[in-house]
């Protein structure tokens, strides 16, 4: 399936710096004025989400955990979004900034802001290098995009900076153990030549410190621990991570083979249909009703949507030649029912929405760039637009 001018791919450059990329949390609710929980809106830089909570969790002398937010926003932006503090029965006073963080404004609210406590996110995002007579094109994909919906894919930082951690996180689930070490200590360099000739204690004493469960596994294997062993050093958090990014991949070659069918945005027989409007939920329709006006209509208005599989053991199950198309994406990646079940640790198992709306469009040619606004839902990847604008591919 293509969109407009699809012959065309069209050059452009993002991100060349931060004001290339920005990011406003759009939130689920504005604080109430009064609680326990101080909420900060905040403004970074070019800064992690990893770094943007130690420094609020060190200027208000607290633990991390304490520190709450609606999800994490690109490192390389300007980006915008709500914190929460849990300061119990203190009077604070606000600084203007914390550690390169601008505080744009502040209140208290009643309870923590959790994962997931976002409507979206609205998205800023200026494309340089475009050459002016491809703005038409860019336009008239940017139309399509919104009149059709955005086919819902995980985009590449989903897969890590080497695009491995799918397959970390498949050869974990399948207990590969040698697989999941090829994999991380994979690579070109010096240090990477010295782990694969099984010469382990000279590949850890060159490796970077900053890859702790590289070097973890390699400590491990230098003392004779055997694959298996070693691989149970790598911390939960990032085994978890390579198994979502697993999922991601499943979940993506399904996607890919709706948009063949030009049904990832159409109920057919089989379907789990998503409740775009009704917090995540997922339903089954009788047989009669699919293509019924009803069903078509609130398709074609984005309250509800075709969903796809984020693997595990306990993922409710489309049917009919839905079911059976997705279990014959899983089985070509050599994960079986046993499996899911040995994985429900990392994971158990959801669904995610094949199509979701791009609202609230712009698009304008300035100076030195092509200027692009959009509003997504949250869990949804800007990257996956641009991808669509300058490929025309879906």
């Amino acid at each position: 399936m293509t969109l407009a001018g699809s012959k065309t791919h069209i050059h452009g450059v993002l991100k060349s710096s931060s004001e290339d990329f920005i990011v406003e949390e759009i939130p689920l609710y504005e604080p109430c004025g009064e609680g326990e929980h101080l909420y900060l809106h905040v403004q970074k830089t070019n800064m992690s989400h990893e770094h943007l909570i130690r420094h609020i969790a060190t200027y208000f002398g607290i633990k991390k955990r304490h520190i709450g937010s609606a999800g994490r926003k690109d490192l390389k932006a300007i980006t915008s979004q709500w914190v929460s503090v849990h300061l119990p029965g203190q009077t604070v006073s606000v600084p203007d900034s914390i550690g390169g963080i601008k505080i744009c404004t502040h209140s208290w609210h009643k309870n923590k802001l959790r994962a997931g406590h976002l409507m979206g996110n609205k998205f800023t995002l200026r494309l340089r290098e475009v050459l002016k007579e491809n703005f038409n094109c860019l336009e008239q994909r940017l139309q399509a995009l919104q009149r059709n919906g955005l086919p819902n894919a995980f985009g590449p930082q989903r897969f890590g900076n080497k695009n491995d951690n799918q397959f970390v996180g498949q050869y974990i689930i399948t207990k590969e153990w040698d697989k999941v070490i090829a994999v991380l200590l994979a690579g070109t360099d010096r240090h990477h030549e010295l782990a694969d000739t099984g010469k382990f204690q000279n590949a850890l004493d060159a490796w970077p410190f900053g890859q702790p469960a590289q070097r973890n596994i390699l400590e491990a294997l230098a003392r004779g621990k055997s694959a298996e062993q070693a691989c149970k050093t790598i911390p939960h958090t990032l085994s978890k991570l390579c198994v979502n990014a697993f999922q991601a991949l499943i979940f993506n070659e399904v996607l890919k083979r709706r948009v063949a069918a030009n049904s990832f945005n159409t109920i057919v027989e089989g379907d789990l249909v998503w409740k775009l409007d009704g917090g995540g939920r997922t339903f089954e329709i009788a047989l009669e009703e699919v293509g019924s006006p009803e069903i078509v209509e609130r398709s074609m208005q984005f309250l509800i949507s075709p969903s796809g599989p984020l693997w595990g053991s306990k993922m409710r199950h489309p049917s009919a030649d839905i079911e059976r198309m997705e279990q014959e994406v899983l089985d070509g990646f050599g994960v079986t029912e046993e499996h899911l079940i040995g994985m429900k640790k990392f994971a158990e198992g959801a669904r995610r929405p094949l199509c979701v709306p791009l609202k609230n469009t712009a698009i304008s040619l300035e100076k030195d760039c092509v200027s692009v606004q959009f509003d997504l839902p949250a869990g949804s990847y800007a990257t996956v637009v641009v991808e669509a604008l300058l490929t025309g591919d879906l």
